[in-house]
């Protein structure tokens, strides 16, 4: 089942033959839209997750524009994270005028909505990845290399450290932990065992990632083992931040470092432990937790392509503007 909007619907203005922004933030395991105009008015939004999909899968892009782009009657319509050929008709069956792609990337749209040029990102959501971009103009980005050879610290590694520790519950009464039975609950089987015939990591990564929820539930709820992986996982992304760090000789620079994807955003265990970490590697750093979803991001760099230096005060309202929520807890 396609799991779409989960918030009341928005009232839609009626927009006429002006320019708008189309952003899309297709991840590992989600895809989320939205539509402002430029004056930074949310004017529509979309979201589809469908359980083994990931949210880069056309079905789930469509599915999340189709609710976002509520008029096609605009004069241009810039899109951030979108493929041009993936941009059907609104559901009145209008086409904007003119469509403007606009280049982005995933360091660069988490520095934009944090309001920065320059500075570090990390990054753990489904994957997970470091990256710096300084004013000297050096670049270095380490991880991001999928879940068989990296994203160390993302939600498929919390996720796979979960299975780990379902297997292992029954061997010794040190290794208990809720997720035994809520992972042997969400899979529909009745002992660790039988998780080897379901092929797991055959499987898409949004199947092992999902499970980083049941993580954070569970050690919200003061399971040891859920905490213990958490806080793992975040220390190991925080040893990709020390290695970026040594190799650019940055660790006394007064740098922000940029925290964002679903891990970080929505685990306070998870950010915590890495907050701790980022003060001890480079002191001087700033840690800055983005707090609305990565859609923002691309949106903001879209206004930037369509307004130029004027569009600061469209930049301000978009930051203050509430985003449907999701669920509770929503990972990765």
């Amino acid at each position: 089942m396609v799991h779409r909007s989960v918030c009341t619907p928005l009232e839609r203005p009626t927009v006429v033959k002006s320019d708008a922004i189309l952003a899309v933030d297709a991840g590992g395991s989600k895809c989320e839209a939205i539509l402002l105009d430029t004056a930074g008015t949310l004017l529509g939004y979309g979201y589809c997750r469908q359980p083994g999909v990931s949210g880069r899968d056309r079905r789930a892009i469509e599915a999340a524009v189709a609710q976002a782009y509520v008029s096609g009657d605009f004069r241009t319509l810039f899109t951030a994270g979108l493929w041009g050929s993936l941009l059907g008709a609104a559901a009145d069956g209008a086409q904007p005028g003119r469509v403007e792609s606009v280049p982005c990337s995933e360091p660069g749209t988490a520095l934009a909505q944090a309001g920065l040029r320059y500075g570090c990102v990390l990054l753990a959501g489904t994957g997970a990845f470091v990256h710096a971009a300084l004013e000297d103009g050096r670049t270095c980005h380490f991880d991001g290399s999928g879940p068989l050879l990296g994203d160390f610290g993302g939600g498929y590694h919390v996720g796979r450290m979960a299975l780990n520790a379902t297997v292992r519950s029954d061997w010794h009464p040190r290794h208990r932990t809720a997720l035994r039975e809520q992972i042997l609950k969400r899979f529909g089987v009745t002992s660790p065992q039988a998780l080897f015939s379901l092929n797991l990591f055959a499987q898409d990564r949004s199947v092992v990632a999902a499970l980083a929820q049941l993580v954070n539930q569970e050690a919200e709820a003061g399971d040891d083992v859920s905490r213990a992986i958490l806080v793992r996982a975040a220390e190991t992304l925080a040893e990709t931040f020390r290695d970026l760090v040594s190799v650019l000789g940055i660790a006394a620079c007064p740098y922000v470092v940029v925290g964002t994807g679903s891990l970080i955003r929505c685990s306070d265990i998870y950010w915590q432990t890495l907050q701790r970490q980022i003060g001890t590697i480079a002191p001087s750093f700033t840690p800055c937790r983005l707090t609305q979803p990565p859609v923002v991001g691309l949106a903001a760099i879209g206004l930037r392509q369509a307004l130029g230096e004027a569009a600061s005060a469209a930049l301000d309202r978009l930051r203050k503007t509430p985003i449907p929520p999701l669920p509770k807890g929503t990972l990765p």
